[in-house]
């Protein structure tokens, strides 16, 4: 026997049209709906800021030179770093994707077609893991003690661009407007009964 999520859901959304709960979400739909979005948010954002978190303290480590200065660097100094990078990079996407949110024609095809996101996560992935590969690495030279020191370091056009496309695409996964539309017509069938 298949039990569905919508059958669940569906079933305690009965259980609680017998109770007060659903009276107060008759009333307040609209303040529903704006803790819904801050929810979303909030996911959004905690969801992007993990992910560039790991991906910048993963490049640092394939950076460190593993002395004792290099790993009292990247315990301490590099996940500051990766914090304020982090910040600023969710804060930069977030005021370039603001007409996905403010704007409603482009939020319901975004929403709509929502597999978009996660094909740019994929790309931006790709692009991350391309700039570590050997064959796109960039030499740089930089003074060690005096010495000209040659190191290989990750593509930066290539790291680049993965950053931002991950963390615009993460920070801009919506569930599917078809499923979100599901739910919203049980709610509304069990919250407004004939």
């Amino acid at each position: 026997m298949q039990i569905s999520f919508l059958a669940i859901f569906e079933k305690v959304c009965e259980f609680f049209l017998q109770t007060d709960v659903i009276c107060y979400f008759r009333t307040h739909t609209d303040t529903m709906n704006k803790t819904i979005t801050i929810l979303t948010l909030g996911l959004q954002i905690t969801l992007t800021f993990i992910a560039t978190f790991c991906i910048y303290i993963v490049f640092a480590l394939f950076d460190s030179d593993f002395g004792i200065d290099g790993l009292f660097g990247l315990v301490i100094f590099q996940p500051i770093i990766a914090i304020i990078l982090s910040s600023l990079t969710i804060f930069v996407c977030l005021v370039v994707g603001l007409p996905i949110r403010l704007y409603s024609k482009l939020n319901y095809w975004w929403t709509t077609n929502f597999y978009i996101s996660f094909i740019g996560t994929i790309i931006g992935l790709t692009f991350l893991f391309l700039a570590l590969l050997p064959t796109f690495r960039e030499t740089v030279t930089y003074n060690l003690d005096g010495q000209p020191t040659l190191k290989q370091i990750p593509n930066s056009m290539l790291f680049i661009s993965g950053w931002l496309i991950t963390a615009f695409s993460l920070l801009h996964i919506y569930p599917p407007r078809q499923l979100t539309e599901k739910i919203k017509t049980i709610f509304k069938r069990i919250t407004y009964p004939k």
